[in-house]
């Protein structure tokens, strides 16, 4: 993981304008966990206890999460009040530093592995996002197969550049996966808000209801938002918890989020499939200085889905 900004990294002058957008004297920090980004992410509280969000960043320290930083900024102004998204308090730019300001939103990330309350609590609230979300309230996003389509063509370069590791199973069947990865890219279009980076560490969850259920689940990190299909998010989901002894029943789940919403299984592993590409030819490129540890992650996200994928491929 990169080393993440902090608030005490942060300018007098970036302390005073957040101060003022929550109305008092910052006295605690707790920073947040996960991702990959430099940006600061850190709840700031004030002397009344009441709390914000504050993501910050510069160019020099990534001049990627700038662009990110800015579509978030310009997802969460524009995304209904009553969707599970935290509320865009403030965006603003200071010298070199752009900060987003939002609510900060009650909750923990989900531990792993996966509770399956949890999860189950997760995939209800993407289908109530949806519904809030489609069509998507947010202009000039792109497609999800124009901001994704050529990462998600991994087993082309595959194909043309096999590594020395290729797992035996794959190889066996590169020609049907290259389709079927087509497939999947050409499935995930529509005209639904797209979060693009669901993961464990991009949800909040409150704590379990009185009935021990998980509580109010909320979505943040939107910096790579788009327009696509109803069960992209899901699927991304999905193809992101690691379950060796078959507990969660992933593929279960996966059958049950797309008969919902009348998508044809076999539409459903095309789309896992792609992903499964990206991360096959991703897990070989070496890390960034700005992002270590991406290559181990990845490696292990390829492992991971390749056991679901190929449980799908062989029924």
């Amino acid at each position: 993981m990169p080393t993440r900004l902090t608030w005490g990294d942060l300018p007098d002058t970036v302390h005073a304008r957040v101060e003022g957008v929550l109305g008092e004297r910052v006295v605690a920090t707790r920073g947040a966990t996960g991702g990959f980004s430099p940006s600061t992410a850190e709840i700031v509280r004030g002397v009344s206890g009441r709390a914000v969000f504050v993501k910050a960043v510069r160019a020099v320290d990534n001049p990627d999460s700038i662009v990110l930083n800015r579509r978030e900024a310009d997802v969460l102004a524009a995304v209904p009040g009553a969707a599970p998204v935290p509320a865009l308090l403030a965006v603003f730019e200071e010298g070199p530093w752009l900060v987003l300001v939002t609510e900060a939103a009650a909750g923990a990330v989900p531990e792993l592995p996966w509770d399956a309350g949890q999860l189950d609590a997760v995939l209800a609230a993407l289908d109530e996002l949806q519904e809030d979300t489609t069509p998507c309230p947010v202009p000039g996003l792109p497609p999800i197969g124009e901001l994704l389509g050529e990462d998600l063509l991994g087993f082309e370069r595959v194909a043309a550049d096999p590594p020395a590791d290729l797992d035996p199973w794959i190889a066996a069947r590169l020609g049907a996966l290259r389709a079927a990865a087509r497939e999947g890219i050409a499935a995930h279009g529509g005209d639904t808000l797209v979060h693009g980076d669901l993961r464990a560490d991009n949800l909040l969850i409150a704590g379990d209801g009185a009935d021990g259920r998980a509580g109010a689940v909320r979505f943040v990190d939107w910096a790579w938002a788009s327009r696509g299909s109803r069960v992209a998010d899901a699927v991304q989901l999905l193809a992101s918890v690691e379950d060796p002894q078959g507990v969660l029943d992933v593929n279960g789940r996966l059958d049950a989020v797309l008969d919902r919403h009348g998508v044809p299984r076999e539409v459903g592993t095309a789309m896992l499939t792609a992903i499964l590409g990206f991360f096959v030819d991703a897990a070989r490129i070496p890390d960034s200085a700005t992002v270590p540890g991406l290559r181990a992650h990845r490696t292990r996200r390829r492992d991971a889905l390749l056991a679901t994928v190929r449980e799908r491929w062989d029924r």
